[in-house]
């Protein structure tokens, strides 16, 4: 049995593909909502809250004894898409979110920002709202937090189209762009042994299934040369604040892995991504140990500050323009058709190598 919910939202997708196909003049009549009772075969309550759907967006206007009518004026929700990210402090963000804005310009797209400043109760606030706004559509960045998904559940179930980044929910078919995490992770690896090292630690938060894909393509890169792993060797930062410093657990997992036995230690760390390589740097420093000299570092991210750092980190470059373009790409064939299939693009990464191996 399809639900009453389903209903309504499939009706506002299909009226939205038609107000939205250029056949019709702001200020023309559409219909009445009596007249596509008949025509559609569906009850006037169905045909009520899709009908509101649509003048929430700005594209109908409902008068009293007349039916409804293609709005006039702009912008419109067909003319505005919403970015909604954590912190665009992260500069990696900032790099998509303005590929995002230009991929959207030549479309005749707005972008609006919504920028969290690090507050994950902002963020899902914003979330939660898309649907009052004046926005056609969203690009997400991921969170990966219970709370995160909970909020898109309820995204998805409004109707509301949007694209994430950097994560794929399992169980939930929203369209998603990401960095091809295992293949990073393999590459970290392999460049780690070809420079001779076998106990390979890594430091991550691991919360992430992006962290967990990392962590798994170290391990194949590690098994296929003949290795072992040790899980002993891996640790999780796990914040219970998605936006929190990570500082006080990452030092706290490196004086563990280097108050042993020599034989036990690590040769070299992989950081799950560039902001937790750097605070590896400074706790190894404070313990009286050197990269590369004692231990090599590879990060993952090629954030800005990899090539700051001294020595400069050896990391795994994810395309954050490439995953901005990509995303509004997929956002913008879903407003063309709502009903086309659900896309998920995996893009590839490279290796950056400088001094830190």
């Amino acid at each position: 049995m399809v639900s009453a919910t389903a209903l309504y939202v499939d009706l506002a997708n299909s009226l939205r593909v038609e107000l939205t196909s250029g056949r019709y003049r702001p200020g023309q009549a559409f219909a009445s909502e009596h007249d596509l009772v008949r025509s559609r075969k569906l009850s006037r309550v169905t045909v009520r809250k899709a009908s509101d759907v649509l003048i929430g967006e700005g594209l109908l206007e409902r008068r009293p004894g007349k039916g409804l009518f293609v709005c006039n004026g702009l912008p419109t929700r067909t003319s505005v898409i919403q970015v909604v990210c954590g912190n665009l402090g992260w500069a990696p963000s900032l790099q998509a979110t303005r590929a995002v804005q230009e991929a959207a310009r030549p479309h005749g797209f707005q972008v609006q920002l919504y920028d969290a400043h690090g507050s994950m109760a902002e963020d899902l606030e914003a979330i939660r709202g898309l649907p009052s706004t004046q926005a056609r559509g969203a690009i997400i960045f991921a969170l990966h937090a219970v709370a995160f998904a909970e909020a898109l559940y309820a995204l998805k179930a409004s109707g509301f189209p949007c694209v994430l980044i950097d994560q794929r929910l399992a169980d939930l078919d929203i369209p998603s762009v990401m960095a091809d995490n295992h293949a990073g992770g393999e590459l970290a690896g392999r460049a780690l042994i070809s420079q001779g090292h076998k106990r390979i630690a890594f430091i991550g938060d691991l919360e992430a299934d992006t962290v967990q894909r990392r962590l798994a393509g170290l391990r194949d890169a590690v098994g296929d040369a003949g290795l072992p792993f040790s899980r002993a060797l891996v640790r999780d930062v796990a914040p219970d604040d998605r936006f929190a410093s990570w500082t006080a657990q990452t030092e706290r997992h490196v004086q563990e892995l280097f108050t042993v036995p020599s034989a036990e230690r690590p040769t070299a760390i992989f950081a799950s991504c560039d902001a937790i390589a750097r605070d590896i740097y400074a706790a190894l420093g404070r313990m009286g140990l050197m990269v590369p000299r004692d231990v090599s570092v590879i990060g993952f991210d090629d954030d800005p500050l990899a090539a700051t750092l001294a020595p400069g980190l050896t990391t795994v470059r994810q395309p954050f323009a490439e995953m901005g373009r990509a995303a509004f790409e997929m956002l913008h064939r879903r407003l063309l058709d709502p009903t086309a299939p659900v896309e998920h693009r995996l893009i590839p990464v490279t290796l950056v190598e400088r001094s830190s191996l």
